[in-house]
């Protein structure tokens, strides 16, 4: 249980960096998010890429509204401020009834471009939710999301919470570290997403966990449709009731299963 939450936890993440990147830009605000492995003017603008709804890869159409301001009082920077709200009110606007999106999302942010010495970029957002879910999954909290132009990106978590259909959940919190490695051309396919960091909180029963990734897990973009975010290889020990079990995400290969082994024990289990 506590494996397949931490699972949850890391694909939500990463759908919600996702979803803020390409609201960002097409509000025009520096392209989106510099560090997810795309240019500022690849396929995170509508009518680039695969598709028109590449910033949405379920095909939802939500309504996008930002403030903006920019400070030019700097002689060596421009200051970039204000926020984005995504908001896909009651999913009617996704093509499909199962792999939706409903409620808000708001990104807070600060970015910064610096041009002393070499041209720069760095960022700040903070993403809040209103009653946002992912198909059945509702995610409640606060995402920190730093990011620069000659680093990966950095995902800190605050009173972060998974709820499942049946009312049960989990909570979080903890820092991710995301390094994004460029597909085929300027399309998603191909591309390559390593996770690397620690997390705390509670599963689904109540018991309190850890989960420390011990090697990179990497998740394989055209493995598997563009809405399914599901790791193909790394290891992750997790800690829960005074058992550690170590977590095995296989070999690189497009699959997705996952191999737990506790107590010299291993048993197979299915991403949902």
């Amino acid at each position: 249980m506590a494996a397949k939450d931490n699972a949850q936890i890391v694909a939500a993440t990463k759908t919600v960096m996702n979803i803020t990147a390409g609201a960002m830009g097409q509000k025009g605000v520096m392209g989106g998010r510099i560090t997810d492995g795309d240019h500022p003017d690849d396929g995170n603008h509508p009518g680039e890429g695969d598709n028109e709804d590449d910033n949405d890869e379920t095909g939802c159409k939500p309504s996008i509204k930002g403030t903006f301001s920019l400070d030019t009082t700097h002689t060596d920077s421009l200051i970039y401020s204000g926020s984005v709200t995504i908001d896909y009110g009651d999913g009617s606007t996704c093509k499909d009834s199962t792999h939706r999106r409903t409620g808000k999302i708001t990104d807070t942010y600060l970015s910064i471009i610096s041009f002393k010495d070499s041209i720069r970029f760095s960022s700040t957002e903070t993403i809040t939710f209103d009653a946002f879910h992912i198909d059945t999954v509702q995610v409640d909290g606060a995402i920190i999301v730093k990011s620069s132009s000659n680093g990966p990106t950095t995902v800190e978590t605050k009173d972060a919470k998974i709820t499942y259909a049946d009312g049960t959940f989990a909570t979080w919190s903890g820092t991710l570290t995301f390094q994004h490695e460029k597909g085929e051309g300027r399309h998603w396919r191909g591309k390559t997403v390593k996770v690397t960091g620690t997390l705390t909180g509670t599963n689904r029963a109540g018991l309190p966990f850890t989960a420390t990734i011990t090697k990179d897990i990497v998740y394989q973009f055209g493995c598997f449709s563009k809405h399914r975010f599901i790791p193909v290889s790394g290891t992750v020990a997790i800690a829960v009731g005074g058992v550690t079990s170590n977590i095995d995400y296989g070999d690189g290969t497009c699959h997705s299963h996952f191999a737990i082994t506790a107590d010299g024990e291993t048993e197979e289990h299915e991403n949902d």
